[in-house]
C-alpha cells in the first residue's frame, strides 16, 4: 500500500514541479520598464528619455534569488542614478567589477525606446 502512495506522490511532483516553474516564469515579464522615482511632468525636459528597460532574460544566469527580494522587491520600483551610484538597485552589480559600470555608460544603454 505504501509503494502505491509513493508512486502517486512521485507522479504528482513530476507533474507539478515543471508546471509550477512555468507558471512562475510566466508571472515575471521577460522585459519591464522601470518606473520613474518621482512622477514626471510632461513639460519636464529631463524626461525626454524613455523609462529604463530591464531584461530578465539577459540577467537569467544570476537566478531570481540573486536580486529578489534582497536588492529588488517582487514589483517594479523606481530609483535614481544617485541611489545606483551608492551601490543600490542596479548599482549593486553594475559597478565595473561584477558587471559594466553605470558611470560612463550611454543613456540609451538602459533607456532604450520601445520596439
Amino acid at each position: 500500500m505504501r509503494s502505491g502512495r509513493w508512486r502517486w506522490w512521485c507522479l504528482a511532483v513530476a507533474v507539478l514541479l515543471p508546471t509550477s516553474a512555468i507558471a512562475l516564469a510566466s508571472a515575471f515579464p521577460a522585459s519591464l520598464r522601470i518606473p520613474p522615482r518621482v512622477a514626471a511632468r510632461a513639460e519636464d525636459p529631463k524626461r525626454a528619455l524613455p523609462q529604463a528597460l530591464f531584461s530578465h532574460r539577459s540577467h537569467q544566469s544570476f537566478g531570481c534569488y540573486a536580486c529578489h527580494p534582497s536588492t529588488f522587491p517582487q514589483a517594479p520600483v523606481g530609483f535614481t542614478h544617485v541611489e545606483m551610484r551608492e551601490r543600490k538597485f542596479c548599482g549593486r552589480c553594475h559597478d565595473g567589477s561584477v558587471a559594466w559600470a553605470i558611470e560612463g555608460a550611454t543613456c540609451q544603454g538602459c533607456h532604450a525606446p520601445t520596439n
